[in-house]
């Protein structure tokens, strides 16, 4: 029975949470507490012996990748049971085929003898139009692809008679229909039909050389390995395997597809010399992420540990090495000149889609081919089959995999302009909601109010991204934080300067003792106090120009400091306090360390620093701005007395003038150019804080331990500053809000321009004397 689902399926971007069906759970919890047998090569190897009654593996140069790649899996892959038991049986297939395969080539001679002349093959990037290309030029009646099936079993199983697949087709099938159920999101990201062509990287599998396990599988020793080898060996036994292939069913020519050709060209080129090589060219901005993608929901299939930076950080180097691989060889075949045996032709996928016909008379044309008619039928027919999201809509973000744009631009900046790649998609502003009520689901009014918040937001979290591991590093980069004496502030203070940063401490107490506690939790010496009291405006200038005079270059601000007064309170200048530390304060320094140059902008100093390396400020902001029916900014920061009662009130409209100011520095230092300095807020999440005790006294034994024992500790709730802080996702990027880990937007009023325009306009209106 067919596997159908009752609505289109949308894939996830859960990845570190894998979703798989109800009995694969229960298969690997129970597997979890059963002893398994480690993955061993002379198993593995007398497992395929048995299997098939063949002994002989041919060029013994397949061993050694295979002994690397089961290390490697036993060491790093973290398969789960099941994951475990599919890679252990596809190990043994591997090694089956392989053995049949050379069985064939004894029984019969003449097929190895045999010429595969000026194959096309398709080396381009992961989603660049690759599969749509090899399905076209596949549906040539004189062509002759790789199927799904032939891959699974490349020669006949024993009962076949010649000429008959039936038994390899049906067990192709049956795993067609296994994947599915295992997972439908990948089967909708990367379809593999039984009978439909497929990639020969997996007749590459046979000698254990091939991208497919890290792609996969976490198995970076081996990737790493591999990377250091010559594929003479594997290349020659996929000429074999193919010849084997072709002795079965021929065509004119073969066409070939699968992006690992790409780091393998002088092998390919040594086999096959007079190949027609395609090189498809897509947006990175656009290839990136989808691949990141697809990678990580098939490690999902085998492993509950799936890592979306790891998968990022993987595969934008080893894009980047394909890509020059690549390069190399089509260097040095430009320079053979007319004496060049291989043609290189470039298919830009923006023409893939457009006119797929024509792009494949290109390819025809450059490999001497004429396309005649009942050829081009079966090419129509083949892509009015084959279309887009035919088993489901593939959503992902490059974001989730630590991938900014800036750093994508920067990885394939030379690439895109060599080959002059057109950007897909220019990032539009998000339109502003309507700012005309608040967002009844926080309620802040009290403090009982704002704890009950508080809790019900921990347990409903669904969090856009996992805490930034240690080997996310901040060596060479200065940190300013305001209010890391205590609570979240120190908490973040030392989480980055554990990772390297050369922390700035600005606080108006706890000095030197929380700088001492700092160095000893961080192991860091690279920690010092400055004294700044944020709610008297004259000592924010003074830190600064201390900061100017000392030719001080701050990478990253961290405006953190807040306070909760019980009642209304008058600043040194007589601004009420919660609009003094919150927004003026944070407007100030920024905007006095923007001037100065103290915080690096090519608006301000000329420095040209564009892309991934720009400065970031971060602001700690609430979930409680929500809650705010709006500024009164003709008296912005004027004293309105409030009490315990009502404080949390006030609170939330300081916040929320905080947020929109961010959000509108965030537009004032983007310009078509890009972006000068990242700006961005956030809130933390209830965090086990001191606000309890200015509770009324009858509350107060109450919030407090049902706070303790609730809300998430300093250390966990610095999380989301550290990521805005470090995170290689917001490289070159701006105008982001985190609720804890989840990105979304903040309250209509804090994304309205206009109301952003007219805040700025009040901040400046009443800080002109110290800007």
């Amino acid at each position: 029975m067919i596997f159908q689902r009752s609505k289109p399926l949308v894939t996830t971007t859960h990845y570190a949470r894998p979703s798989r069906p109800m009995l694969a759970q229960l298969f690997n919890r129970v597997g979890a507490y059963v002893p398994h047998e480690p993955l061993d090569v002379a198993m593995l190897l007398d497992d395929a012996r048995r299997q098939t009654s063949l002994d002989d593996y041919g060029d013994p140069a397949f061993r050694e990748p295979l002994a690397r790649l089961v290390e490697s899996i036993e060491a790093e892959a973290k398969l789960h049971a099941l994951g475990r038991s599919i890679m252990k049986g596809r190990l043994v297939a591997l090694l089956a085929n392989r053995l049949r395969v050379i069985q064939y080539l004894k029984d019969h001679p003449e097929a190895e003898r045999k010429e595969l002349l000026r194959p096309i093959v398709i080396a381009g990037l992961q989603r660049t139009g690759t599969t749509m290309l090899h399905r076209l030029l596949a549906a040539d009646y004189r062509a002759r692809a790789l199927m799904s099936w032939e891959a699974l079993a490349p020669v006949p199983l024993p009962g076949e008679r010649p000429g008959h697949a039936g038994k390899r087709v049906r067990n192709a099938r049956i795993a067609e229909q296994g994947l599915r159920v295992l997972s439908p999101e990948f089967f909708a990201i990367h379809p593999v039909e039984a009978e439909a062509p497929e990639e020969d990287v997996l007749l590459v599998d046979l000698s254990f050389t091939s991208q497919a396990p890290e792609a996969t599988l976490h198995v970076p020793s081996y990737a790493h390995w591999l990377e250091t080898q010559s594929l003479d060996p594997a290349y020659t036994f996929l000429r074999n395997t193919l010849r084997a292939l072709d002795h079965q069913r021929s065509g004119d020519w073969w066409v070939l597809k699968t992006p690992h050709h790409m780091e393998y060209l002088r092998e390919l080129l040594a086999v096959f010399p007079d190949a027609v090589i395609v090189q498809t060219h897509r947006d990175p901005q656009s290839t990136m992420a989808s691949f990141c993608s697809m990678v990580a929901h098939g490690r999902g299939i085998f492993s509950d540990h799936v890592d979306p930076r790891e998968v990022g950080r993987h595969w934008l180097r080893k894009v980047r090495r394909m890509l020059d691989r690549t390069q190399s060889v089509r260097d040095a075949v430009a320079a053979e000149g007319a004496g060049a045996k291989c043609r290189f032709v470039d298919v830009h996928y923006k023409s893939l889609v457009k006119d797929p016909i024509a792009e494949v008379e290109r390819i025809y044309a450059a490999a001497g081919r004429p396309l005649d008619d009942r050829a081009r039928s079966a090419m129509e027919f083949a892509r009015s089959r084959d279309t887009q999201h035919k088993y489901g809509k593939h959503v992902y973000r490059p974001m989730d995999f630590g991938l900014s744009p800036a750093l994508i631009e920067e990885t394939f900046a030379d690439y895109r302009a060599r080959y002059a790649i057109a950007h897909e998609r220019e990032k539009k502003p998000v339109a502003a909601p309507s700012a005309t009520a608040a967002d009844t689901a926080v309620r802040t009014e009290n403090p009982a109010l704002a704890v009950l918040t508080g809790i019900v937001s921990l347990a409903s979290k669904h969090d856009s991204f996992v805490p930034l591991g240690p080997e996310y590093r901040m060596d060479g980069k200065t940190v300013l934080i305001t209010g890391a004496n205590v609570g979240l502030g120190k908490a973040v203070a030392v989480d980055l300067a554990r990772r390297g940063a050369r922390m700035i401490l600005a606080c108006r107490s706890g000095i030197p003792e929380a700088g001492h506690e700092i160095i000893e939790a961080s192991g860091s010496n690279s920690v010092e106090m400055l004294r700044v009291d944020l709610s008297d405006a004259s000592s924010i200038v003074e830190l600064t120009n201390t900061l100017a005079a000392r030719g001080e270059r701050i990478d990253v601000f961290i405006g953190n400091a807040g306070v909760m007064p019980a009642k209304a309170t008058p600043s040194a200048q007589g601004f009420e306090l919660l609009y003094a530390v919150h927004l003026f304060a944070n407007a100030l320094l920024a905007r006095r360390m923007l001037a100065s140059g103290v915080l690096p902008n090519d608006v301000y100093a000329s420095n040209g620093r564009r892309g991934r390396d720009v400065a970031r400020i971060v602001y700690v902001a609430s979930e409680s701005h929500r809650s705010s029916k709006g500024l009164d900014l003709e008296r912005l920061g004027d004293v309105v007395p409030y009490g315990v009662t009502d404080g949390t009130k006030h609170y939330g409209d300081s916040k929320l003038a905080l947020i929109t100011y961010a959000t509108e520095l965030a537009r004032r230092m983007t310009d078509a150019v890009g972006v000068s300095v990242g700006v961005h807020s956030l809130c933390p999440g209830p965090v086990h804080t001191k606000i309890a005790r200015n509770a009324p006294a009858f509350i107060e034994p109450i919030l407090e331990p049902v706070m303790r024992m609730t809300f998430a500790p300093p250390e966990v709730a610095a999380a989301p500053v550290s990521l805005l802080a470090a995170g290689p996702e917001v490289e070159g990027e701006t105008g982001w809000y985190l609720h804890m880990l989840r990105k979304r937007d903040p309250s209509p009023w804090a994304l309205d321009p206009a109301h952003g325009r007219a805040l700025w306009d009040a901040v400046e209106s009443r800080m002109k004397a110290w800007l």
